[in-house]
């Protein structure tokens, strides 16, 4: 495949924006949750749990990435659910800005969100229809 390098760089980048993410999610919605929600417009919710839980899947897909990254002839799965976790998450985005639910911001992290999932649909689509060569 052409652009072999490209693509492991997507990935790379790709593991370090979900990485820092969710790190930083996980971090500030334990030490300043009002301040982390304000941010978003977001009311402190009674539970902190399904946030640390979603930062940790964040955080678990950008390892994820980054093993992809390593070998992108493999574990093309990982790219699959990702690309569907990302534009899910985008269309969550959507819904929760038309509801008035949170601001701007929220949206502009789901917009990246599916940039990476339209990234990986090409990477899929190209991986399919000529066998990858990597140079190691």
């Amino acid at each position: 495949m052409k652009n072999a390098n490209y693509y492991k760089v997507l990935f790379i980048i790709a593991g370090i924006w979900n990485l820092a993410a969710g790190i930083i999610c996980w971090i500030g919605s334990i030490l300043m949750p009002d301040v982390f929600f304000k941010m978003f417009n977001m009311p402190s919710p009674a539970s902190l749990f399904p946030f640390h839980a979603m930062f940790w899947f964040i955080i678990a897909f950008g390892i994820g990435y980054i093993i992809v990254s390593r070998d992108i002839t493999k574990n093309q799965g990982i790219i699959l659910i990702g690309m569907l976790a990302k534009t899910l998450f985008f269309i969550d985005c959507v819904i929760t800005l038309l509801l008035k639910e949170a601001n701007i911001m929220l949206l502009v992290t789901g917009v990246v969100d599916l940039v990476f999932a339209v990234l990986f649909l090409e990477f899929l689509l190209k991986a399919k229809k000529v066998p990858i060569q990597t140079s190691n």
